[in-house]
C-alpha cells in the first residue's frame, strides 16, 4: 500500500507542471480562449508577443531591469500579480506562481486586463520592439 501511495505521490505534481507549446499548440489554445481579435488585436500579435517573451513556455520567469517577469505573457511581478516579495499593484488579483504552471486560463485572464488597460499591448516592452507591425499574422499561416 505505501508503493502504491509513494506512485500516487509522484504522478501528483505532474499535473501542475510546465509547458512549452508548438506554435500551433499555442495558436489552437489562444483561439480557445478568445484572443483572437481581443481588443482589436489580431492573434498573430498575441503569438508574437509570447514568442519574444517566452518562448511559448509557460514555466518562464525573468529577474530584468529590477522587475520579476512570469509565464507565457511576461507578466510583472509589480503590477499584475504577487509573489510575496515586493510591493505590487496585483491588478489581476492573482499569486505570480500562478502563471508558471500549464493552466494557461489565468495567464490569458490577466493578458486580457493588460491589453484593456490605458497602454494596452504597449505595456509590453517586446511588444513594443518586435510585434508593433502588421506582419505578426505571418506567423500562424502554416497552423491554419
Amino acid at each position: 500500500m505505501k508503493a502504491l501511495w509513494f506512485a500516487f505521490l509522484c504522478l501528483f505534481p505532474e499535473a501542475n507542471e510546465a509547458k512549452k507549446y508548438s506554435k500551433c499548440e499555442l495558436y489552437e489554445e489562444l483561439k480557445k480562449y478568445g484572443l483572437d481579435g481581443y481588443s482589436t488585436i489580431g492573434i498573430g500579435h498575441w503569438i508574437c508577443l509570447v514568442l519574444f517573451t517566452s518562448r511559448y513556455d509557460t514555466e518562464h520567469y525573468e529577474y530584468a531591469e529590477g522587475q520579476p517577469y512570469y509565464g507565457l505573457f511576461h507578466l510583472s511581478g509589480l503590477i499584475w500579480c504577487t509573489n510575496g516579495r515586493h510591493s505590487t499593484q496585483n491588478i489581476c488579483k492573482i499569486d505570480c506562481e500562478q502563471f508558471l504552471d500549464d493552466n494557461i486560463a489565468d495567464d490569458i485572464k490577466c493578458a486580457k486586463e493588460v491589453a484593456k488597460s490605458k497602454s494596452g499591448m504597449m505595456s509590453w516592452i517586446r511588444f513594443q520592439e518586435y510585434c508593433h507591425h502588421p506582419m505578426p499574422e505571418i506567423l500562424y499561416w502554416e497552423c491554419t
